[in-house]
């Protein structure tokens, strides 16, 4: 697939929708579940760091819509603070620079592997827990519990062939 900012291609829209999900904090009471934030958490900072009026929400809202507006700079500046990238991150027409290209990559990357890792829990949540805690050992006990893991799959099977 090609990344929406690929080659100076895709809308500001999709631009910063991928970064609304990029940099979706972790749900502290469901690790491993991701929230966006909303339109209003993001004007409210936004306002915080640049001053009272500077963005709304409603004008997020609708920056983020398919054929919406695209911003001027006076907008793009603090966007691009608030999610950290480079302003020329959201530039739709010429060649974004090599930074903002990684970037923009980085983010689809890290977007789609936490797809992933979201269906793959949905799909086997047990798995998803032993998976997620093993990324959090150290890699000597990462080697430790393969060890256990792997035992078990030979118990396993042992039992499964005296039972058959």
């Amino acid at each position: 697939m090609t990344p929406p900012h690929a080659q100076g291609t895709g809308s500001f829209a999709e631009r910063l929708n991928l970064l609304f999900e990029a940099c979706a904090p972790e749900d502290p009471d469901k690790p491993g579940h991701y929230v966006e934030y909303t339109n209003q958490q993001v004007a409210d900072e936004i306002n915080r760091r640049h001053g009272d009026g500077t963005i709304s929400a409603e004008y997020i809202r609708r920056l983020r819509k398919p054929n919406g507006p695209n911003p001027t700079e006076k907008y793009l500046s603090p966007i691009a603070d608030f999610f950290q990238v480079p302003l020329d991150a959201f530039k739709i027409t010429g060649q974004p620079s090599e930074i903002a290209e990684k970037v923009m990559g980085e983010a689809q990357r890290f977007v789609e592997n936490r797809r992933q890792q979201e269906k793959e829990e949905q799909e086997a949540p047990d798995v998803a827990v032993l998976a997620r805690a093993a990324r959090r050992l150290s890699p000597a006990n990462q080697a430790r519990a393969a060890k256990y893991v792997s035992k078990l799959e030979q118990l396993e099977q042992m039992e499964h062939e005296a039972d058959g």
